[in-house]
C-alpha cells in the first residue's frame, strides 16, 4: 500500500493505493498545510484512514513541501519521496529544455497516460490551471500549453469587473444566457471547448499524428458529453505517483 499525494494550487488530494487502484482518498486545502500544526493534522487524518509502506508526493506549492515531509515524518515515521523532473529513473524521457520548471503533476500525468494508453498521447488536466502535456511518438514528455483554468477565470472577472458576480459553475442549457450568470457560465464552458478543440488540433499538427487525448482534474467531468476526449480518467496523477513508486522500489 502506498499513500499518493497530489499538492495543488487549491486542494491536496491524497489517495491510499493498491497497484494503481484509489481505495480511500482524502481532499484537504492546501492554505491549510502551510502551518506545521495544520499539516499534522492533515498527517493524522491520513493515518486513521491508513497506514502505508511508502509515500510519494507530486506538489507544485513549495512552502508547503518541508511541513508535510516532517508530517509524514513524524506521525507515520516513514520517509516521503517527492516527485523530481529533473531525476533520471522517472520512467519517461524529458524532452523539455529546462525540466526543473516542470511541474510534477505534469510529469506523473504523462506518465501515467503512456503506461494506460501508449504514446503518443495529450494529457489535459482541468485544475486551478488547465495544462495540456504532450507525450511524443517516442513516448518522451515534449511539452504543452499552460492556460487559466475554470475556477481561476471565474474569479478573475468577477475580481476584476464592478458588476459581474462571483458564478459558481453550473451546467448551462443553451449558448445564449438569459441571466448575467448564465452567459458567463455559457461562456466558459463553450469558451473552453473552444480554446480545447483548437490547442489540441494544433498540438496534433505539429505532432504529425491524432493522439489520443485524455482528460483529468477537478473540473474533467463537465465535458463527459463534450466529444472531445478519447478518455476521462479524474485519477491519473495519483496512478502516475503509483506507477513511479513501484518503479523505485522494485
Amino acid at each position: 500500500m502506498i499513500w499518493a499525494i497530489d499538492i495543488g494550487n487549491s486542494r491536496a488530494v491524497s489517495g491510499w493505493m493498491s497497484h494503481l487502484k484509489v481505495l480511500k482518498r482524502h481532499d484537504f486545502k492546501t492554505m491549510d498545510l502551510r502551518k506545521q500544526k495544520d499539516a499534522f493534522r492533515w498527517a493524522k487524518q491520513l493515518k486513521r484512514l491508513g497506514t502505508a509502506e511508502s509515500f510519494i508526493v507530486s506538489s507544485v506549492v513549495p512552502p508547503v513541501d518541508e511541513k508535510v515531509r516532517k508530517a509524514i515524518g513524524v506521525i507515520f515515521r516513514k520517509k516521503t519521496d517527492f516527485v523530481d523532473p529533473t531525476r533520471k529513473n522517472l520512467g519517461i524521457g524529458i524532452r523539455y529544455k529546462r525540466p526543473k520548471e516542470v511541474g510534477a503533476d505534469r510529469i506523473v500525468n504523462s506518465l501515467a497516460a503512456k503506461h494506460l494508453y501508449g504514446a503518443p498521447v495529450i494529457v489535459v488536466d482541468f485544475g486551478t490551471g488547465t495544462t495540456f502535456d504532450v507525450v511524443d511518438c517516442r513516448g518522451a514528455y515534449r511539452g504543452g500549453v499552460i492556460v487559466p483554468g475554470i475556477g481561476m477565470s471565474l474569479k478573475a472577472m468577477h475580481d476584476q469587473t464592478a458588476k459581474l458576480p462571483l458564478v459558481k459553475y453550473a451546467k448551462v442549457q443553451k449558448v445564449i444566457g438569459q441571466t448575467t450568470e448564465d452567459a458567463i457560465r455559457s461562456g466558459i464552458y463553450y469558451g473552453t471547448i473552444g480554446e480545447a478543440k483548437e490547442i489540441l488540433r494544433r498540438i496534433r499538427k505539429e505532432l504529425g499524428v491524432k493522439a489520443p487525448a485524455v482528460a483529468t482534474g477537478g473540473w474533467c467531468h463537465i465535458f463527459k458529453n463534450a466529444d472531445l476526449f478519447n478518455h476521462i480518467e479524474p485519477d491519473i496523477t495519483l496512478i502516475g505517483m503509483a506507477i513511479l513508486a513501484r518503479r523505485n522500489h522494485a
